[in-house]
């Protein structure tokens, strides 16, 4: 073995642990690094590092193996016999098991540090759970009763979307053939899966199950302009949170072939993506925090709790699909809201890159994040910031204006100016002022004659009057 030198002339740490000999409490040491990605037990070796050799070494390689195997389950093991200065010593190689978790006759252990530490009651719960052994989705929810907390609408909305027929089967069958119920004796119970999609109530036996959409003033999580906490199943919680993006988001505008055509500033699918991925992959084991999707003057952002699924590193996103939810995954695929394949991340930035728009930033901790960025006025661009400034001061004093109801009039006149479609919600949001305050400042620059409404009332829009055009290229030019 080319290091065993380095490796014994370092001290014991997470994947290394020196033994004199094969003691009883050896099994602790292997079934820690089975549960903890893998290591080497050498023995032989005191806890200095010195060699001090086996005695028997076929033996001892014969009892290693037994112990190997009746840790439960087995432990893979590779067991190398190696001859350092004239004396034998073992090196056991641990995998990091895929049977997880490990238990040796005392209990379950995971490595830390330079030891292996038996874990508490809560501690294997939690291993369990973060090791993908215990799925949320399919676990019992024991509080939920059918049929008196079962929605038959959601139930009946999902089969007509999912194209499942119910003629020759009954609704308990249905059920349990789409993974969300089971019997036991007579009672049919539900799993959260079934909980999140068909309750009547799913928060009263989930709490966390909520998603929370908040327009916010400015781009700070300071002032709240508007905020829906949305408790129904999860398909009608997507359906609202994707309402309220698009109350809150203004339209763009394209003319192809003389014809204009409305878009949502940010891509409807690519929002619709990131509502969904926050639903289906957020780790519902994490229940103290909601999904939130929040509207700020520069940036919209989706998250979920529990960042990424285990297995999943962010190079992988967009490569790799792992599912930390696969029964829900199952059930919005079955109703053709997701691929099975797992591309939503793709389609997100296609959506965005097919609009002209930055690519979504990911920001990935406690919580996973998408973050998409709102496009900038394309008026700055045009005229500059200077002119903006040199604007404002003119027609300040002109009008008797100041302080940020000038900044709000300014900002107005320089859209309409540059053919850009003005939204009383979004300018609400940009300066954090009710929408009442914005129709104020629309009704006194259209009494100053600077503005006017053109068109249908549905259908029309603002525009500048030519005494504001002729006020603005007059300043402009000088």
């Amino acid at each position: 073995m080319k290091n065993i030198d380095f490796i014994l002339s370092q001290p014991e740490g997470q994947f290394v642990e020196f033994k004199r000999s094969i003691s009883k409490s050896i099994d602790h040491e292997l079934v820690a690094f089975a549960n903890s990605g893998g290591g080497r037990v050498i023995i032989g070796v005191n806890d200095n590092g010195v060699v001090v050799g086996v005695a028997d070494i076929n033996n001892q390689i014969s009892r290693l193996e037994s112990i190997a195997r009746n840790c439960d389950p087995a432990v893979p093991v590779k067991i190398i016999p190696y001859k350092k200065d004239g004396k034998n010593i073992l090196i056991a190689e641990v995998g990091g098991g895929e049977d997880k978790p490990f238990a040796c006759s005392s209990g379950f252990y995971l490595r830390s540090g330079a030891s292996a530490q038996k874990m508490t009651r809560d501690e294997i719960i939690e291993f369990l759970y973060s090791a993908g052994q215990v799925k949320w989705d399919e676990k019992i929810c024991e509080g939920f009763l059918y049929p008196g907390d079962f929605d038959k609408e959601a139930f009946r909305y999902f089969l007509d979307v999912a194209g499942i027929s119910s003629a020759e089967m009954t609704v308990e069958n249905l059920l349990i053939n789409i993974d969300v119920a089971k019997r036991y004796g007579q009672e049919l119970k539900f799993n959260n899966t079934g909980v999140l999609f068909f309750a009547r109530e799913p928060a009263r036996f989930l709490k966390h199950a909520v998603v929370d959409c908040m327009l916010l003033a400015g781009v700070d999580k300071v002032n709240i302009l508007d905020r829906k906490e949305l408790k129904a199943n999860v398909m009608e919680d997507v359906k609202q949170a994707m309402i309220f993006l698009e109350s809150h988001l203004p339209l763009r505008y394209e003319i192809k072939e003389l014809k204009r055509k409305e878009f949502l500033e940010i891509p409807k699918e690519a929002l619709r993506e990131a509502v969904l991925n926050a639903v289906i992959h957020r780790d519902y084991h994490f229940d103290g925090a909601w999904i939130t999707v929040e509207i700020y003057a520069d940036r919209v952002e989706i998250s979920d709790p529990g960042g990424l699924p285990p297995g999943m590193e962010p190079d992988d996103l967009g490569k790799k699909s792992v599912h930390r939810n696969k029964n829900i995954a199952e059930l919005f695929h079955r109703i053709g809201e997701v691929e099975k394949a797992g591309s939503g991340i793709n389609r997100i930035k296609k959506a965005l890159s097919d609009a002209n728009l930055p690519a979504p930033q990911f920001l990935i901790n406690s919580f996973y994040t998408i973050q998409f960025k709102r496009p900038a006025e394309k008026f700055g661009a045009k005229f500059g910031a200077k002119f903006g400034v040199k604007f404002g001061i003119k027609f300040g004093i002109k009008f008797g204006i100041k302080g940020e109801k000038q900044k709000r009039l300014v900002y107005i006149l320089l859209v309409l100016y540059a053919d850009e479609p003005l939204s009383i919600s979004e300018l609400s949001v940009r300066f954090g002022v009710a929408t009442r305050t914005i129709e104020k400042d629309i009704d006194f620059l259209k009494s100053n004659d600077l503005i006017f409404f053109k068109g249908a009332r549905k259908t029309g829009k603002y525009a500048l009057t030519e005494k504001a055009r002729e006020m603005i290229k007059e300043w402009e030019q000088g």
